[in-house]
């Protein structure tokens, strides 16, 4: 919302002098919003800077004007997160596959059918997909002794003790060993009602759906707040399935609910994909019936022995999809049209809306994707329109309900952002500034990508703040990121940055100077080249060096090697054949590195010489070198590590870790109780290895 955000920044900007008591009352309410912005919805308008900003000048009225009742407690409190730890996921809890219609369902089938190459009919499972929050719990001998929230699927919370407060949730179960087991925490739509209710009649504000109203009770530092709350929860998953690996999934549900947790009333169990189809056409009358939040159904595969051979792409099981209910149809007015331009130059028309709410969230913005979805619309200036929420997620206008008489909405001919020409790429649907490094909106996007999760990590350093300095003439490109510290005096002055934030900023960035050539490579914004491109490159540039005659790593990586000299060396190698050839790069991506690295090839010298990068590798690839890029499975446990510190020995070392036994696969690393994968190994003649062979090599 722009004015609540105007609102905000006149509150950071005005002097603490000039503050009435009354203010005080105001900025308190402003700080509760934007809790419940960033802690609920995940969906923050202001940095953190900011934020602390607005609660220390709270603070300072409170001792200014002697409040008895602090505001700052209840601002603090509501909505808050806790700073839980960071924990990863033994086994990725990835997001599942969508399917829309019914066709889309027999698709699924029918690929499965292709991967078992088979023509039998497969059995299936129903369940509902319910809107909550994603959990693992984690009993060890019986004891419940972590709680883990979904995160981005490989990394996530530990909230532990808010999910001791949830009555019915087994605290202890009779097993042995450790058990993982995966489940949605949701909180009843008639519990919402009434929360939503008291939280009108306190406070003047609401949770927007049940969804966002179970994480903001299960993660808030006061854990009595969970207690209070009706949270219910469904066990769903376990995190390694081999020990169920000889039966159906809904014997394993039903094992489940033996052992003490809550499953869904839902599970029917289908014998072909047709009759999935027919029990998802009679889903409606028991929809409106249950009291929870559902955006759709999962249907997964019932035969838990064939999930290995199916298994998972990088993004989502193949064994399992998602069936999302059609979305909520609206109608309202399109106001104005934005020209959005990209970090890759694509420009976007995004519709400016009469404010509409479907399913609790209020919409008041929709893309319309590119600028021939508009003219197959005809959708015009201030006509009504009709919106849906596809997937109850994305808003977007399908159609026009009434036309006006406005103004046709047509791509520019000028970048709204640098003012370059707009070209028309002609094998794609797309209009875009070439302008790739000198475009406001570019460089801004490009700056707020490398300093962010994706690239070099920076903490405290978000879009808003990158936005802030490159405005300032700060940084205007990938280096100057790494000199802000000759503005320390000038950023300390700004409002919202006080002497701690401040150099903590320039500490966070000194902290990353020394990143790896992987997170130098993501950082780039080459088009495509994500974590996973980025380490088959590194292996390819590092495999040319060792073609061009260099025999061993030691000549390499020397320890006191000039990472420019390094770069300029290993992009000499690099043509855009051998990378088409490589598993992870297709001609586009090719194209895109090889483009980047001859024109910007210079600008990535630049950043390397701001860097602390140690191009070095552990002597002992000297000797394993011939091991390098083999693929190789783990299974079964181990006295003295974990999987994950074993995966990242193979990766250290060269070695790509794979989660599946296949034909494809080098090597299997077994370890007591191997189960199902040890067997599949055998049978298709992949070498095992002990713990003590492997360590050996």
């Amino acid at each position: 919302d722009i004015d609540f955000y105007n609102q905000t920044q006149e509150y950071l900007q005005k002097d603490t002098a000039s503050f009435s008591q009354s203010d005080t009352q105001k900025l308190g309410e402003i700080i509760q919003e934007h809790s419940k912005l960033y802690y609920e919805t995940e969906n923050p308008i202001i940095s953190d800077v900011e934020y602390d900003g607005l609660f220390k000048k709270l603070e300072f009225l409170e001792e200014k004007f002697s409040l008895d009742v602090k505001i700052s407690h209840k601002a603090w409190s509501e909505g808050r997160q806790s700073s839980f730890q960071k924990v990863t996921h033994s086994r990725p809890m990835i997001s599942l596959d969508n399917t829309y219609n019914q066709q889309e369902l027999r698709d699924f089938d029918a690929r499965i059918k292709r991967i078992l190459k088979t023509d039998k009919n497969l059995p299936y499972t129903i369940e509902f997909k319910f809107d909550g929050l994603g959990i693992e719990l984690i009993y060890k001998d019986g004891i419940l002794s972590q709680a883990i929230t979904r995160g981005n699927g490989t990394q996530g919370e530990d909230v532990t003790e808010n999910i001791m407060q949830i009555d019915n949730i087994p605290k202890s179960i009779d097993k042995s060993g450790v058990f993982e087991v995966r489940w949605e925490v949701v909180m009843p739509i008639s519990s919402f009602e009434r929360l939503n209710k008291q939280a009108l009649d306190e406070w003047g504000k609401v949770f927007s759906n049940p969804r966002n109203a179970a994480s903001g009770s299960l993660r808030v530092l006061d854990t009595s707040i969970t207690k209070h709350r009706d949270l219910q929860y469904f066990a769903y998953d376990v995190s390694d399935f081999d020990e169920f690996s000889n039966g159906p999934y809904h014997t394993m549900i039903q094992t489940l609910e033996n052992l003490g947790f809550a499953i869904s009333s839902y599970y029917p169990k289908c014998h072909w994909i047709e009759s999935v189809i027919s029990d998802i056409e009679n889903i409606w009358d028991i929809k409106s019936q249950i009291d929870f939040e559902i955006d759709g159904l999962v249907v997964k595969l019932d035969d838990i022995s064939l999930w290995e051979t199916v298994w998972f792409t990088e993004h989502h099981p193949r064994y399992a999809i998602a069936y999302k209910f059609p979305a909520e149809i609206v109608t309202t007015k399109l106001e104005s049209v934005e020209h959005s331009v990209g970090r890759t130059g694509s420009v976007t028309p995004v519709a400016n809306l009469t404010p509409v709410t479907i399913g609790w969230a209020i919409i008041r913005r929709a893309t319309l994707h590119n600028y021939d979805e508009v003219e197959k619309l005809g959708v015009r200036i201030w006509d009504i329109v009709f919106l849906k929420r596809a997937g109850e997620v994305i808003p977007k206008i399908i159609s026009v309900a009434t036309h006006a008489d406005g103004e046709d909405i047509e791509a520019p001919k000028i970048c709204p952002s640098c003012w370059e020409k707009i070209y028309k790429d002609e094998e794609k649907v797309r209009y875009y500034c070439a302008n790739a490094y000198d475009c406001p909106a570019q460089m801004r996007e490009k700056l707020a990508f490398a300093v962010g999760k994706q690239g070099f990590n920076i903490d405290g350093f978000g879009e808003r703040q990158a936005e802030l300095f490159y405005t300032l003439w700060y940084i205007n490109n990938f280096w100057d990121i790494f000199r802000l510290k000759n503005y320390r005096e000038e950023i300390l002055a700004l409002d919202g940055f006080k002497e701690k934030s401040g150099n903590n900023l320039l500490a966070w960035i000194e902290a990353v100077r020394n990143s790896d050539v992987i997170t130098f490579l993501k950082a780039l914004w080459i088009p495509g080249v994500g974590k996973k491109t980025a380490k088959t490159i590194w292996k390819y540039m590092t495999q040319k060096l060792i073609d061009s005659g260099k025999d061993t790593l030691a000549e390499i990586f020397p320890s006191t090697h000039t990472q420019s000299s390094l770069f300029w060396e290993t992009t000499a190698y690099i043509n855009k054949t051998d990378l088409e050839a490589l598993s992870d790069i297709g001609p586009e991506v090719a194209e895109s590195v090889v483009q980047f690295l001859t024109s910007q090839r210079e600008m990535a010298v630049d950043l390397l010489w701001e860097l602390d990068i140690e191009i070095s590798k552990p002597e002992s690839w000297n000797n394993t070198w011939k091991y390098s890029w083999k693929k190789v499975c783990i299974t079964g446990s181990f006295e003295w590590y974990k999987r994950d510190d074993l995966a990242k020995i193979l990766e250290d070392q060269g070695w790509e870790f794979v989660w599946s036994v296949s034909a494809k696969t080098d090597y299997l690393l077994a370890g007591e109780k191997a189960g199902s994968k040890l067997k599949k190994a055998n049978e298709l003649w992949v070498p095992v290895l002990s713990l003590q062979e492997f360590l050996v090599l």
